[in-house]
């Protein structure tokens, strides 16, 4: 997994245009490294933000107990060590010492916060907000671990007691540091500083730098400054979902296509049937309204024989004459394309069925529905034969 590392300066983003920065690998080796804008950083599977020596303070103090600790209790039990408002802090709670008080990393929140924002709108999320003194190795028990910087010495004595120790004072603080619990021994990485008692015994190391190794101890991306990349381990199986639905769709698409071509191909032949076998009956028909001129031929072929049209308004007529025997008497009549359309109030639901039943024996349907005006009327038509 790759690290891409930026070394928070101060007044970025305001006043600086870049960031020194290391790209490092799975073991935490340095692969690459520069200093530049944004637009020249590399890409890596997480981002770790670096803040500067010397900008967090590295306490104990006793806490209440309890799984979740709010800021504002802890910047209230740390008051009296911090020079600057407790509400303006960020705090990183760490284990508990032997005493039973807590370890605590404090760090000003104000430069922290605008570096985050920044890195959002650049589309990078901080997976890690680390101290450089916590880019120390982590020393054993019993050891220090001291490295030489240009303007002082880091001090990390364990995993979440650190420091940093400028070069005017260390004679004097590093005294201070061991007069509870001196170091068994020293492992330092570049030169001796001034102060180290000549008592301690010391391991001499390679110079360290902060573009390598990896991060262990405090951690400041948590709360609202947390990555929140809990969609990372979502994104596999959301893509090969994703993968799946689009195929799905587009198969089921192509299908629609398919199956809307044959239909059309269907339709269109179809379509020409019809018109080749209307055509010699009625020229001038055309496919999907064939039925009145096919109906129109045939009453010409009727006439031509000498026998009542098939849309014969006289027919229909005779038909309701036959069965009404002058008994009812009509209000209205109306003819128009085989349908003979009549209102007769006094026609009872007894009566109209029996006139159903005896014009169904001719071949002739009577139906009732209900006009324009919200009227009942009656319709008769003749069946097909």
């Amino acid at each position: 997994m790759s690290v891409l590392r930026l070394y928070l300066r101060p007044g970025w983003p305001d006043s600086e245009p870049g960031l020194p920065w290391a790209l490092l690998g799975s073991q935490g080796q340095c692969l690459q490294q520069g200093d530049g804008s944004p637009s020249g950083w590399p890409r890596a599977d997480q981002l770790e933000l670096v803040l500067p020596a010397g900008s967090t303070l590295f306490t104990a103090v006793a806490l209440p107990p309890g799984r979740e600790l709010k800021p504002a209790v802890i910047g209230y039990a740390l008051e009296e060590q911090l020079a600057n408002d407790p509400a303006v802090n960020l705090y990183a709670v760490g284990g508990k010492l032997a005493d039973g008080r807590r370890s605590v990393a404090v760090c000003e929140a104000a430069p922290v916060r605008r570096a985050v924002a920044m890195l959002r709108q650049l589309g990078r999320l901080a997976d890690r907000i680390v101290p450089e003194e916590t880019l120390l190795p982590l020393p054993n028990a019993g050891q220090w671990v001291l490295a030489a910087q240009p303007q002082g010495w880091l001090l990390r004595s364990g995993l979440d007691e650190a420091g940093f120790l400028p070069a005017a004072s260390v004679a004097v603080l590093l005294p201070r540091l061991a007069a509870t619990a001196p170091p068994a021994v020293v492992l330092l990485l570049g030169e001796r500083p001034a102060g180290l008692p000549e008592p301690w015994p010391v391991q001499q190391g390679e110079a360290w730098q902060w573009q390598h190794g990896r991060a262990v101890g405090v951690n400041f991306a948590h709360g609202e400054l947390a990555a929140d990349r809990q969609w990372r381990a979502l994104a596999p199986t959301l893509r090969r979902a994703g993968v799946i639905v689009a195929a799905v769709v587009l198969a089921q698409t192509l299908l629609a296509c398919g199956q809307w071509g044959w239909y059309a191909w269907q339709k269109k032949s179809l379509q020409q049937q019809i018109r080749q076998q209307v055509q010699p009956w009625a020229p001038q028909a055309v496919a999907g309204s064939s039925a009145l001129p096919m109906l129109r031929a045939v009453d010409r072929l009727r006439v031509s024989r000498g026998l009542p049209a098939r849309d014969d308004m006289v027919t229909a007529m005779a038909q309701l004459a036959e069965v009404n025997r002058g008994q009812l008497k009509l209000v209205s009549l109306r003819y128009d394309s085989g349908r003979l359309a009549f209102q007769a109030p006094a026609l009872t639901t007894e009566q109209a069925q029996a006139w159903q039943a005896q014009l169904a024996a001719r071949q002739w349907l009577l139906s009732s529905s209900q006009n324009e005006q919200g009227q009942r009327e009656w319709v008769l038509t003749r069946e097909p034969a």
